[in-house]
C-alpha cells in the first residue's frame, strides 16, 4: 500500500568501515507503505543499508531525514541465543510492548514452537532462533519493519506463515525493508528491488527483465512524480524494458525534457 508520503530521505549518505567505503554518496527517498528489498551478494552493503536507515549504526557523512516520528521493528540475520527460556523472553517483550499474552501464544503456535517454549534460547537451532526473532517483531509491529535475511534456516511451512503475515502488514500500510537473496521472497513480498554496487544504490529486477534509468531535466513548472529521485540538475526514475516506451511517451506528454536513458548493468 505505497503512498505518495515521503518516509525516509537519504542525501549523499556515506558509510565507511575503517578505510573502506561501503555506502558511497547515496541520495534516495523511500515512501510510506513501500516494501523494499536489498538484493545482492554477501558483503555488498545490504545489511549496512538496513542499519543506516534505522539509525542502528551512524552514517559517516551526508544527511538522513525521517519525515515523521518512526519506530522500527528489527529482525537481525543472527538472533542472539540468550541464557533464558524462550517463553520468558517473549513474554518479557510482550509486557514491554503492552501486548496480550494470547498474541504471543498464537504466534508461537503459528511458528510450530509450542514444544520448545521452555527451552533456553542458547540451546535452540539457528532456524528456531530466527523464528523467535520474527515473533518478537510481529507481536507489536511498528511503522517500519527491518528484515535481515528473514528466511534463513526456516522450514517451508514457517516460510509460508512468514509471507502471509508480512503481506497482511503490507495491506495495513506498514513499510518493510529487507535484505535477502531468495528470489521467492522478493517475488512474494517486494514492490521495489535494489542492489548495491560499488557503494551505489541501483534499482534492479531479479526476474531477468532489463531495467532502465531515465533522466529528465528539472523543471519547477512541473509536478515531480513520487518515483523520481533528485540527481543534481536532473531527476531519475526507472522502468522495466517492457514499460520503457510507455514511460518515455508519458514523460514527453507531461512536458518533461529527457536528457538520458541508460540500462542497468
Amino acid at each position: 500500500m505505497k503512498t505518495n508520503a515521503k518516509l525516509i530521505t537519504l542525501e549523499n549518505v556515506t558509510k565507511k568501515y575503517g578505510g573502506k567505503t561501503v555506502i558511497d554518496g547515496i541520495s534516495h527517498t523511500f515512501y510510506k507503505g513501500e516494501s523494499i528489498a536489498f538484493y545482492g551478494h554477501n558483503g555488498c552493503g545490504k545489511s549496512t543499508m538496513l542499519k543506516l536507515i534505522s539509525g542502528i549504526i551512524p552514517i559517516s557523512g551526508g544527511d538522513l531525514q525521517y519525515h515523521e516520528k518512526l519506530r522500527f521493528s528489527y529482525v537481525p540475520e543472527k538472533f542472539v541465543g540468550m541464557e533464558i527460556e524462550m517463553i520468558d523472553y517473549l513474554r518479557g517483550v510482550a509486557r514491554m510492548e503492552g501486548v496480550d499474552p494470547a498474541v504471543t501464544d498464537g504466534l508461537i503456535k503459528d511458528y510450530f514452537l509450542e514444544s520448545m517454549i521452555h527451552t533456553r534460547m542458547d540451546k535452540l537451532s539457528k532456524g528456531s532462533l530466527q523464528k523467535v526473532g520474527v515473533i518478537q517483531a510481529l507481536m507489536a509491529p511498528h511503522q517500519v519493519i527491518l528484515l535481515d535475511e528473514p528466511l534463513s534456516g526456516q522450514d517451508a511451512e514457517s516460510q509460508k506463515v512468514f509471507l502471509d503475515k508480512m503481506n497482511e502488514l503490507r495491506d495495513q500500510g506498514i513499510t518493510i525493508f529487507m535484505s535477502c537473496h531468495e528470489e521467492k521472497l522478493i517475488d512474494a513480498l517486494s514492490d521495489r528491488v535494489y542492489t548495491i554496487e560499488q557503494g551505489k544504490l541501483l534499482e534492479t529486477d531479479v526476474s531477468g527483465e532489463t531495467v532502465y534509468s531515465i533522466y529528465v531535466k528539472k523543471n519547477p513548472a512541473l509536478t515531480v512524480r513520487p518515483d523520481m529521485r533528485s540527481k543534481g540538475g536532473s531527476y531519475e526514475l526507472t522502468a522495466e524494458e517492457t514499460a520503457l516506451k510507455a514511460t518515455v511517451l508519458g514523460l514527453y506528454e507531461d512536458g518533461w525534457e529527457i536528457v538520458g536513458i541508460e540500462k542497468h548493468a
